[in-house]
């Protein structure tokens, strides 16, 4: 699933084939008048990303700030409104919904009176209905309240606040502000995305900032050429974006220099606690608060270092090793978050020369805590243990544990097994954690020649969840080796690692006939088509008439179900789907026909070669 960030457009570049303007797809929008689409196989597509689109155009009156609407039950929509709308859309302003929340622009109104705007899906080949509504008001000036330099201020940002032309939300405060002076201007908000402007007495923006500051806080330093009333702007990156914040305003302070780190021996536990209070130095803009500690390592050896926080702690460790620069900031070397599972921080390092290392304790966020860190030299590694052999169908359980043998080249676990294989034979390799271990399977397969392993083919999380799979056709007669892997230095744990023969596909029937309204009730096994993945499917027809829209309800007990639909003239993989809207692992698809006659339904698993029951209903809405 891709993530983005909900705001500005230079976050998230959506591309699109060719200008805009070029194209006469610009649907007229009425203010005030929602109107109703459906995304379908006939809609373009981006180059980006193959997710279906549909242009729109508004007027209103210049000045005026109009806000755009989309939302849609059957897809995760996004909207993007620019004055024109470009290949880059460099100049929109964007934002991204969910299937039950909708994306939502506030934009002001050029001078042309016009604004164009995006409707697009989140993910190629969804499809389904949506609903688009833009409406305008006059939106408050820009009023600036006095601030007196050096003062803070904890206010909010509203919906009934100026907003700039962007359709961000933005509070506005006059400082009187001393020539040649270097300030520090500091916004945080926990609520939203902070940005601050600077304006001139002339009311030239002469410095902005988005995250400058510690995490997505924003900063700016100025050294102020000439005395007067400046104007500083409290706003966010994207359109819409509201909550609290705080603001602070006066000379940039250098921070002390850092304590000298604490000398520890090799195992020795030591706690300590982190607070704002703590010690800390600035890097980049960025603050850091940190306890150093300093110990001689000696060069090639591993070394285990663990940091946990106190029980009932909210402190989120963070560990960095490495050495002091001349600024006083770390070098890091190595840096692990939450290695050592929970919030906990877990590092294995292997300094190349001897000599004394700096262990800081960090902390991720703004929680506080206790905390306990211990370094010691890691459990010696030994050789690799003899190749096991595996015969197909066969489930192997192993465990990776400290002390073992470790890849060269990422100091992570390995253990090795073998299986011969005839030229182009399929087969799946799996290999999946045990329980809670702290694991992360990483897979290889391939040969091993008389100067060292060639891997062929690997895999990180081609499984469910963490777990690895590879899909494998051999090339030739012959053994090969399958290496089971740690995706990390410092994890272990227990695993199943195993081959199977791929199943072999049997030839899709003619699609059976649904009713509507009626429950089918079907089976998922071996007796089944499989799809290029692997994965047991059945499929129904039913017909249907441009604008009609249906709801396609599927409900398993034993494997996680896939329903998805489409046009029968369609390819074969161009289904609109859903996995879990219908509560649990069920399905339920809203779906509206764009073509009139016969519409495909696929009922589909989401585990690879999953088997069983399963219902499915058709209801037309």
């Amino acid at each position: 699933m891709r993530q983005y960030w909900l705001g500005c457009v230079s976050f998230f570049v959506i591309l699109v084939a060719s200008p805009v303007v070029a194209q006469s797809g610009l649907r007229p929008l009425t203010l005030g008048q929602p109107l109703q689409g459906s995304m379908g196989p006939e809609d373009p597509v981006l180059d980006s990303d193959d997710s279906s689109y549909e242009l729109f155009q508004v007027q209103a009156p210049k000045g005026q700030m109009v806000t755009v609407t989309l939302s849609s039950t059957a897809f995760q929509p996004i909207v993007a409104v620019g004055d024109e709308i470009d290949e880059e859309c460099e100049g929109c302003t964007a934002s991204v919904g969910e299937t039950d929340k909708p994306a939502v622009v506030r934009r002001m109104v050029p001078a042309s009176g016009l604004l164009q705007i995006r409707a697009n899906t989140m993910n190629k080949g969804d499809r389904g209905a949506f609903t688009i509504l833009a409406t305008a008001s006059q939106p408050p000036p820009i009023s600036a309240r006095p601030l007196s330099f050096g003062q803070s201020v904890s206010n909010a940002l509203d919906q009934n606040d100026a907003v700039t032309n962007d359709g961000a939300t933005v509070d506005a405060y006059a400082v009187r502000l001393t020539a040649d002076q270097e300030i520090q201007l500091d916004l945080s908000s926990d609520d939203f995305d902070p940005k601050l402007e600077l304006l001139t007495p002339a009311g030239l923006k002469v410095a902005e900032d988005d995250d400058g500051g510690p995490g997505t806080s924003a900063r700016i330093r100025y050294v102020v050429p000439r005395a007067g009333l400046y104007q500083v702007r409290v706003t966010s990156v994207g359109s819409g974006q509201v909550g609290t914040y705080i603001l602070t305003t006066g000379l940039r302070q250098e921070l002390p220099p850092m304590p000298a780190p604490i000398l520890i021996d090799l195992g020795q536990a030591v706690s300590g606690a982190l607070s704002n209070t703590t010690p800390r130095y600035e890097t980049d803009g960025e603050e850091t608060h940190a306890v150093r500690y300093g110990l001689r390592l000696e060069g090639g050896k591993a070394y285990r270092i663990a940091l946990n926080a106190a029980n009932g702690s909210e402190l989120d460790p963070k560990i960095s090793i490495g050495r002091i620069l001349a600024d006083g900031s770390l070098e890091s070397l190595a840096q692990d978050d939450d290695g050592g599972g929970d919030r906990n921080a877990l590092l294995r390092f292997r300094p190349e020369t001897s000599g004394t290392y700096v262990v800081e304790v960090q902390k991720v966020g703004r929680a506080n805590g206790l905390y306990r860190l211990v370094v010691e030299q890691a459990a010696a590694g030994r050789a690799p243990a003899a190749t096991q052999a595996m015969r197909l169908g066969q489930n192997i359980s192993g465990e990776l544990r400290d002390g073992g043998a470790r890849l060269t080249a990422t100091d992570a676990l390995f253990n090795t097994y073998s299986i011969a294989l005839r030229a182009g034979q399929k087969v799946n390799v799996k290999m999946e954690k045990e329980g809670d271990a702290n694991l992360d399977p990483l897979l290889e397969i391939g040969l091993l020649t008389s100067a060292a392993f060639e891997a062929l083919a690997k895999d990180d999380d081609g499984g469910q969840g963490l777990n690895a799979r590879i899909k494998f056709t051999a090339p030739s007669d012959g053994t090969y080796i399958i290496r089971a892997m740690a995706g990390e230095p410092t994890q272990e744990g227990q695993y199943t690692v195993g081959v199977s023969d791929v199943p072999v596909s049997v030839v899709p029937p003619i699609p059976a006939r649904a009713k509507l309204g009626e429950t089918i009730r079907g089976n998922l096994d071996a007796n089944d088509p499989l799809r290029n993945d692997s994965h047991y499917f059945d499929r129904y027809v039913f017909d249907g008439q441009i604008g009609e829209t249906f709801e396609i309800a599927a409900s398993a007990d034993n494997f996680d179900i896939i329903v998805g639909a489409r046009q029968i003239d369609r390819v074969d993989d161009d289904y609109a789907s859903d996995d879990d809207s219908g509560g649990g692992t069920n399905a339920k698809l809203i779906y509206t026909v764009t073509t009139a006659g016969p519409q495909v339904i696929r009922v589909t698993t989401v585990e690879e070669s999953a088997e069983g029951d399963y219902s499915l209903v058709i209801i037309k809405k």
